[in-house]
């Protein structure tokens, strides 16, 4: 009997960390956690806000006016699968890597 590969293997998480200087006061962990997948990892220290995750959500209302533009800093992995006035999505990098290989023209 041939064993599957673990899927979790292939899967590259998105990670981001935010300080907390960008955070709005009274942001609570709790809060965050709510807004994302069951299976993220979501930590609030008195340094930065880490989040881990196969798709992490950041909404605008956490995060200070000055700082929200400069939310693309925090990324430490994955990358920007969509952005609105309110909201960023991120996704592990995996997805992007692919997306970039079939758009590539193959060499002959």
């Amino acid at each position: 009997m041939a064993n599957q590969p673990d899927g979790h293997q292939e899967i590259a998480e998105a990670m981001l960390d935010i300080p907390t200087d960008w955070l709005m006061p009274g942001l609570d962990l709790e809060t965050v956690r709510n807004a994302q997948r069951s299976d993220t990892t979501a930590v609030l220290t008195s340094e930065r806000l880490s989040l881990a995750g196969l798709e992490l959500v950041v909404e605008r209302r956490w995060v200070r006016e000055a700082y929200w533009r400069q939310i693309k800093q925090a990324i430490t992995r994955g990358y920007i699968y969509r952005s609105s006035a309110v909201q960023v999505t991120l996704r592990g990098e995996r997805r992007e890597h692919e997306r970039r290989s079939t758009s590539l023209p193959k060499a002959s």
